[in-house]
């Protein structure tokens, strides 16, 4: 049958045809986006990481310290979700079949099998692992911050070293998360097919465990019970039917990231995927993230409103000023989590139930979606961009209006003009991050 997305021909002749082409990424629309949405990311948390990392000798307190640091890996896990994007969006051009002799659809079980293919998923999980996970830490520093009474530490070698560890301990757990599934020990939990030489015709496409079953059986005639079957006794005899006689089979394992072609991990499995107990931990974790990081901030809006009352009105106009800042703030900050994650979860539950296939939506997920967050925390969680913006933009547009009124001779619609950008910039600069919670000096 063609264009089932099931190969039934060596040649791959059913699901690589007129009717249907497969690509990495499917669509001009997603692959535009990729590349926008990568390079942004990728220039964003630059800047963000050197802007960080430069003033961080200059921290005056231990909060201020550690926020910066944080801030700094953010940008850093954000940065290899950027590259990652680039990496699929050159993957996805013609580049592609100018380097593998032919198009994604004829190649894409080499690619699947790739070594690349599980590179991109290892640096795309662990970017979003540090991301999130960085993004939880410093919401509980912010929120014990202001919940504290005390006035901030100096920034202390030992506060230095904490800050160390807490980096370590968050790139050594999203590295475990990503490279896990990589394991060789873990195969059977993880390894969900084979890739064997074309020129040898007994197996077609990547089958699983239960297609060399019923080879195997009809061959060897003494398997009784598919359960015990390991992929190390499916190779034992797979390698039994090739001798080195007969030169032997080369085959390849389909491992965790090779479930598709933008070699994201692998969020969406069924009741009959091995790594399913593996996939919805990680889910869990993800979401239960989320949950602390709505629960720290919304704690943190509540005890910050509560404590302007006890300041003078002069203090008090201020004061609230800033809250109403940091409302937006935290508002951004929780929308865009919710908008990343809560829809994702929900369409991976429906798919391990089965009620609806959810596999032609995962480049839309690891394109848009997820990424989401990597183009949007520079914005919520540093002003170095919206300064760059303010300068970049701003200051561009109020010479232009100067050029252009200077030349027309009206100075009355000058004024207005300029004044409308007077007061857009502060709505611009209240993108900023609060700096009450980020200096606490």
């Amino acid at each position: 049958q063609k264009c089932d997305s099931v190969i039934d021909c060596l040649d791959l002749s059913d699901e690589c045809n007129e009717q249907c082409e497969k690509e990495i990424i499917g669509g001009s629309y997603l692959k535009v986006v990729t590349w926008i949405i990568g390079i942004l990311a990728v220039t964003f948390n630059i800047l963000t990481i050197a802007k960080n990392l430069k003033d961080l000798q200059d921290s005056k307190s231990s909060v201020e310290y550690l926020n910066k640091a944080l801030i700094s890996l953010i940008g850093f896990g954000d940065f290899l979700v950027g590259l990652y994007l680039l990496l699929i969006a050159i993957t996805a051009s013609p580049l592609y079949s100018l380097i593998y002799g032919k198009t994604y659809c004829k190649s894409q079980l080499e690619w699947l099998t790739s070594l690349e293919c599980s590179f991109l998923g290892v640096i795309s999980t662990i970017g979003s692992q540090i991301s999130l996970f960085s993004m939880v830490v410093i919401s509980l520093v912010r929120y014990r911050a202001v919940s504290s009474k005390k006035i901030p530490g100096p920034v202390t070698n030992y506060v230095i070293f904490g800050a160390i560890c807490t980096v370590i301990l968050i790139v050594c757990a999203a590295t475990a998360i990503a490279f896990i599934p990589l394991l060789h020990s873990l195969e059977d939990s993880f390894v969900n097919g084979m890739y064997y030489d074309p020129e040898h015709r007994l197996f077609v496409g990547l089958p699983d465990k239960d297609m060399h079953f019923d080879v195997l059986q009809q061959y060897h005639g003494r398997i009784r019970k598919k359960k015990t079957l390991s992929w190390a006794l499916i190779n034992s005899m797979v390698d039994e039917m090739f001798t080195n006689q007969y030169g032997g089979l080369r085959k390849k394992k389909v491992e965790f990231y090779g479930n598709d072609g933008v070699c994201l991990f692998k969020y969406f499995v069924k009741e009959d995927d091995p790594q399913k107990l593996f996939t919805w931990l990680i889910l869990t974790i993800n979401f239960a993230c989320f949950v602390v990081v709505t629960i720290a901030y919304v704690v943190i809006n509540f005890i910050s409103t509560k404590s302007s009352d006890q300041f003078s009105d002069g203090k008090k106009k201020k004061k609230d000023k800033n809250i109403r800042t940091m409302q937006h703030k935290i508002s951004a900050i929780i929308t865009t989590d919710f908008f990343c994650w809560v829809p994702f979860v929900t369409v991976c539950c429906l798919h391990t139930l089965e009620v609806v296939d959810a596999t032609p939506w995962y480049a839309f997920f690891s394109i848009v979606i997820l990424p989401l967050n990597s183009i949007i925390n520079p914005l919520l969680y540093d002003n170095t961009i919206i300064s760059f913006i303010d300068i970049l933009v701003i200051t561009r547009v109020q010479a232009y209006i100067t050029r252009l009124v200077t030349t027309l001779g009206i100075s009355r619609a000058f004024n207005a003009a300029k004044s409308n950008v007077r007061d857009f910039l502060p709505a611009i600069r209240s993108l900023g991050p609060y700096r009450q919670l980020v200096r606490m000096d």
